[in-house]
């Protein structure tokens, strides 16, 4: 079964678009799903020529590596606390509690979500049997 990926793959690089857009903070690098990673060497005039020096550009694109004018480096995720914490919204120390509550929110939701699918497999055995 083939399975594509180009939404979330486009997703995170539209949302890396935007950090970089907007970022108060350097863009370092930016790695990428398997491990691989751009390390980007001066600012570019576009998010264009930056991803045609990245080359692959629809790997999924999976932290971006930012650093303040103090040298302090900072990894986020390409999505919406990541592109908050780039504009300075928010802390880094708000962007990890925000990022932890989301995650401990979908590990909630799969194990309810198990927990409903195998309630609902007993109710219907009994049924059947």
């Amino acid at each position: 079964m083939c399975f594509s990926y180009s939404f979330i793959e486009q997703q995170t690089h539209e949302m890396s678009k935007k950090i970089w857009e907007s970022s108060l903070y350097k863009l370092i690098r930016v790695d990428f799903a398997g491990g691989n990673c751009f390390e980007v060497q001066s600012r570019l005039n576009d998010w264009v020529s930056l991803e045609s020096e990245m080359g692959n550009k629809s790997a999924l694109i999976t932290k971006v590596i930012l650093e303040d004018l103090e040298g302090k480096l900072y990894s986020i995720e390409p999505n919406d606390n990541g592109l908050r914490f780039a504009k300075g919204e928010i802390t880094y120390k708000e962007y990890k509690i925000l990022q932890e509550k989301g995650n401990a929110l979908w590990i909630t939701i799969f194990i309810v979500g198990i927990l409903v699918f195998f309630t609902l497999m007993s109710v219907l055995l009994k049924f059947v049997l």
